[in-house]
């Protein structure tokens, strides 16, 4: 008698996709696997995370690390994201997103406004970024592993987690000015989203990234996303979108 098989791997629903974006939206560090040329073997650092605005990862690395020279002579990298909680630590999720690191070198149009993301997330990197041995690579996702807790694994492909819409080039060309004019004049406002969808009665928390699909917001070391109730339809919604949020 042949031995049945089961198929571990659930079909991709849009909880799934929506644990999946969490997950890499409220990020702030990684376990990061390159190719070991020297070992022949995989190696695994951590590793700070940054956000592009279609949601895939940045890392900020300096040229001396040994990672980095992995990458350099192998760019294909994976990275799992999703912090343990209480109890047992593989009963919470984790996604482990399959990628291909490209450098963005400073002369890229790209690169001011990943810059401006990555210290958003992570202030203290201001210190070195502009250190002449750093660089930034966008990890260029090509697929993800998902694991929602015992039980709860599915595949996903790019289109499950990374925002494809047109008007985000735009929103990112603008996303600064807005990001500071909020953190200066509107703060009330990024508190009771805060308060509001995520029961956080507490002030000072700050805006970090605006998209198509939602806000990041951030206190100390703690990052939260808050989905807009209705997508944009243009840039020019954007504002609106965010206020309702706060309503």
């Amino acid at each position: 008698m042949s031995e049945k098989k089961t198929n571990v791997i659930r079909e991709t629903n849009d909880e799934a996709r929506e644990l999946a974006k969490q997950l890499i939206r409220t990020a702030r560090f990684g376990s990061l696997a390159v190719n070991s040329g020297n070992s022949g073997f995989p190696s695994v650092s951590r590793t700070l995370v940054g956000l592009d605005i279609d949601g895939a990862p940045l890392i900020l690395v300096s040229e001396l690390s040994i990672h980095t020279k992995a990458i350099i002579a192998d760019n294909r990298v994976s990275i799992m994201l999703g912090e343990p909680g209480k109890g047992d630590p593989v009963a919470h999720p984790r996604i482990t997103i399959a990628c291909n690191a490209n450098w963005v070198e400073r002369s890229d149009p790209r690169f001011a406004q990943m810059r401006s993301r990555f210290i958003s997330r992570h202030p203290k990197a201001a210190l070195y970024v502009d250190f002449a041995d750093f660089r930034f690579y966008r990890l260029e996702p090509t697929g993800a592993d998902l694991n929602g807790g015992f039980g709860k694994a599915f595949t996903l492909t790019t289109d499950d987690f990374l925002i494809t819409d047109d008007i985000k080039d735009t929103i990112a060309a603008n996303e600064l000015e807005f990001i500071n004019r909020i953190n200066n004049e509107h703060t009330d406002s990024v508190d009771k989203i805060a308060s509001k969808h995520f029961n956080r009665d507490e002030n000072n928390w700050h805006l970090i990234d605006i998209d198509c699909e939602g806000v990041g917001l951030a206190k100390s070391d703690r990052v939260i996303r808050v989905n807009f109730l209705q997508k944009p339809a243009s840039v020019g919604d954007v504002e609106t979108c965010f206020f309702n949020l706060a309503n």
